[in-house]
């Protein structure tokens, strides 16, 4: 098993509300191999910053790269073979309604059958498959150890929900639109084939490019929108993006490219989940403040919150509550797993109950009440 450890005392580590974004013209995005960056350098210069970067050749050891890849080209017969029953969601990237790409299911062979064929009618793009939830043992990747602090899938894998774990497959030319990641997670792309470009706006930046009624473009055009700070990256087979908190972006796929992604928080970036969901929450109370009045008032803005944003105040409640109680578990039990082969050092530990309980006090502060029991309990082990 292995341990996720940081090297100095949690109470000197930065976080990212704390870290004032440089203007783009001095980002300089680093390029790395897994070989040549400790899980502690990544903690601190990456997650902690929030900032973008590349780790070269990521998979070229995972089994997918050996099966799903042949003589360089894709595996067609293997991925019928292994998954062609199985049904999967695809967008069609020329089928646009209500500012996305329409949606359908089909079974993986007939999505390979198209993928194959030379000449193509449509843009499909195979996206966001749990391929890892509906094959659990089926081992095709391995999770980098820099990316192993995961809460989010931690915690589905604990409660047997929905993860944050997808396998990507589109042709030359699909793309994704203007986003950010839901419940302004982090995210790490590695592409087992292909090459995509992806571009990148540091937070704030996607404020510039809303339009009257305060809706994004699909896709960020330049000549559109000169002077907007933003960044160029090209993936290549076999590395690993780095998608900080909170920063909008858009991808291309330049070749037929097969990638598997990951979203997920962990407590470099759960005060910005926080404070995300809690301005969303501001945002639905303002814009429904006719109906303050009425009984409903308080379950209709949860509703609403959880359709925009993807959770509501109780399920980000009882999510940070799991995590507080497992870490003062793993504090008295050190050989305790977090999440897929990753267990967790004490320092780790306790800079995971720091945040958590800096969040449990602004929630507390806000009227949405956690029990004081465990704030208790978690600040005696902080400061004992």
């Amino acid at each position: 098993m292995d341990v996720l450890e940081i090297d100095n005392s949690f109470k000197e580590f930065k976080t990212i509300e704390e870290v004032e974004l440089k203007q783009c013209e001095e980002w300089s995005v680093s390029e790395m191999t897994l070989k040549e960056i400790e899980y502690n350098t990544f903690f601190e210069q990456f997650m902690l910053r929030n900032v973008p970067c590349i780790l070269k050749n990521v998979s070229f050891n995972w089994e997918c790269s050996k099966k799903w890849i042949l003589r360089n080209q894709i595996n067609y017969e293997y991925l019928i073979e292994s998954y062609g029953d199985l049904v999967v969601p695809v967008a069609d990237c020329n089928k646009i309604s209500y500012n996305s790409q329409c949606k359908c299911e089909m079974k993986m062979k007939d999505f390979i059958h198209y993928l194959r064929k030379s000449e193509r009618t449509q843009l499909l793009y195979l996206k966001d498959w749990h391929l890892k939830n509906v094959r659990p043992t089926d081992n095709f990747y391995e999770v980098p150890k820099v990316f192993g602090l995961d809460w989010l899938n931690e915690y589905a894998q604990d409660n047997n929900e929905d993860d944050f774990r997808f396998v990507y497959i589109g042709p030359q030319n699909s793309w994704t639109p203007l986003h950010s990641d839901v419940y302004s997670s982090y995210s790490w792309s590695v592409n087992v084939f292909g090459r995509k470009e992806w571009t990148l706006f540091p937070p704030g930046e996607e404020r510039k490019l809303k339009d009257s009624l305060g809706n994004l473009p699909l896709m960020y055009n330049e000549k559109s929108f000169p002077n907007i700070q933003h960044l160029k990256i090209i993936q290549e087979s076999g590395d690993a993006i780095f998608v900080p908190s909170g920063w909008y972006h858009q991808v291309v796929n330049l070749q037929d490219t097969i990638s598997i992604n990951h979203n997920w928080i962990n407590s470099c970036n759960i005060v910005f989940m926080w404070k995300s969901l809690h301005e969303n929450l501001l945002t639905i109370e303002n814009e429904i403040e006719h109906l303050k009045d009425t009984p409903e008032f308080h379950d209709q803005c949860q509703l609403i919150l959880k359709s925009l944003f993807g959770i509501d105040l109780e399920r980000f409640k009882k999510f940070i509550i799991h995590i507080a109680q497992k870490r003062l578990h793993q504090l008295e039990e050190k050989s305790l797993k977090s999440f897929d082969r990753f267990s967790l050092g004490k320092n780790q530990i306790l800079f995971d109950l720091n945040k958590i309980h800096f969040v449990m006090n602004k929630l507390n502060l806000e009227n949405y009440k956690i029990h004081n029991d465990l704030l208790s309990i978690i600040q005696k082990k902080l400061f004992k």
